[in-house]
């Protein structure tokens, strides 16, 4: 690592150990900075990167607000849309960033947000390799490309008829069934699928985990798990300090890679980021049969699933639901987890000793994460709101932090979701 900065500054402080924190660490510390990295739990990746599909799911890196999505939120909220469930219609945090998410439901904003989860997807998954390479990591990251399968024929042909940007393939049934075998017990629902050939796959979890432990033999990282952040010391325009329950840390700067958490952080300081938490599910079985499961990552867009296999396991992720901040695990969802399961992939898998999971993903009205500087402080960065494209955008996004920080020509621009609070990236 390059030491373009003087090690006599003070530490830069990253809240949040999840991926794009731990990401925000990397690229800081190889341009010389020392960092503080503080999270309330015992380890990284503790939350959303815990139990991700573990998709870098470039081919999925389009803006949710669309001129399709209002029929979608509209049958939620009568219950008539089974990927999307509205639990907490009551929360004022959900109308004000309902109203936010209809304002980009325009054709013009979906192409704008769209593009900019694009471009930094791309830039993001393009970086991967190179990192686990110069941290020594093993290179499990799978960089074969991804499958997105259609079971309705008039969704797949208004996708098709929409296709734009370099890497996708239209496939038909026969083609998939080739390519990936495993797909056999869904062949006869299957009407079509896209590949696209930037897709990777690994496990989030593994990868932030061994990420840290590597950083951490460098004299330039602190780690600070099970310390709760109860504060930003403020001295004029200026953070000095993160209060904790165990005692304030002071610091040159500080990065919120907070995820849902950042509303609450930064209340306190004059704004609120629109970042609402957006709950997800997955369950995970270890494989019995390898030949049974599928190489290839893939994204069953009609019944709304990501399913990826790594590490002897098969990961299936399912629900987009509005619950606030509820991560209570009901047993409907596991069983729509396992029915699917057992449809598509049967006896490959060991339906026994199944683990589930819920988690929160933090989501911004357009689609793309608050990236910049927060406009009345100096030393106030935001690297959160990135949806279910924590994992695709966690590598570039720290890239782009670190630029930005260290006065750098940014390698993108006009990627971030806009606010007024916020100079963005």
């Amino acid at each position: 690592m390059s030491n373009t900065f003087d090690s006599s500054d003070q530490p830069i402080a990253i809240i949040g150990a999840g991926v794009v924190g731990t990401m925000t660490a990397r690229s800081l510390m190889k341009r010389g900075r020392r960092v503080v990295l503080i999270d309330a739990h015992d380890g990284p990746a503790a939350l959303c990167s815990r139990a991700n599909a573990g998709i870098m799911a470039v081919g999925h890196a389009d803006a949710w607000a669309s001129p399709g999505a209002v029929g979608s939120v509209l049958r939620a909220l009568v219950g008539r849309e089974p990927a999307l469930k509205v639990t907490r219609l009551a929360d004022p945090a959900l109308w004000s960033w309902g109203t936010a998410f209809l304002r980009n439901c325009t054709g013009k904003a979906h192409h704008r947000n769209s593009d900019r989860l694009q471009r930094l997807s791309r830039y993001s998954r393009n970086l991967l390799s190179a990192a686990e390479a110069d941290l020594g990591l093993p290179q499990d990251t799978r960089h074969d490309g991804g499958l997105y399968l259609f079971q309705n024929q008039a969704q797949f042909d208004t996708r098709t008829a929409s296709l734009t940007g370099d890497g996708l393939e239209v496939m038909s049934r026969e083609r998939l069934l080739e390519i990936e075998p495993a797909l056999r017990k869904m062949g006869d629902r299957l009407k079509g699928g896209i590949f696209s050939q930037e897709d990777s796959v690994g496990d989030c979890r593994l990868f932030t985990q061994r990420t840290v432990e590597t950083l951490r033999g460098s004299n330039r990282l602190q780690v600070c798990f099970n310390r709760r952040v109860t504060g930003l010391h403020r001295n004029g325009n200026r953070i000095t300090a993160v209060e904790t329950d165990q005692g304030p840390v002071e610091c040159g700067a500080v990065v919120l890679a907070t995820g849902v958490e950042t509303p609450q952080l930064t209340r306190p300081l004059g704004f609120v980021p629109q970042i609402y938490p957006v709950k997800g599910y997955s369950g995970t079985w270890q494989v019995r049969d390898p030949d049974g499961v599928p190489r290839l990552p893939f994204v069953d867009e009609t019944e709304l699933l990501a399913v990826a296999t790594y590490g002897g396991k098969l990961r299936v992720t399912a629900i987009a639901e509005f619950a606030g901040m509820d991560r209570s695990l009901p047993e409907n969802r596991k069983r729509l987890l396992d029915t699917y399961v057992r449809r598509t992939f049967g006896d490959a898998v060991y339906h026994n000793n199944a683990t589930y999971w819920s988690g929160l993903r933090p989501t911004t009205p357009g689609g793309p994460p608050f990236l910049g500087r927060v406009r009345r402080y100096d030393n106030l960065w935001v690297n959160a709101g990135h949806g279910q494209l924590g994992w695709t955008m966690s590598l570039g996004c720290g890239e782009l932090i670190a630029q930005a920080m260290g006065g750098e020509p940014g390698a993108l621009r006009d990627v971030s979701e806009p606010a007024r609070w916020l100079v963005p990236i």
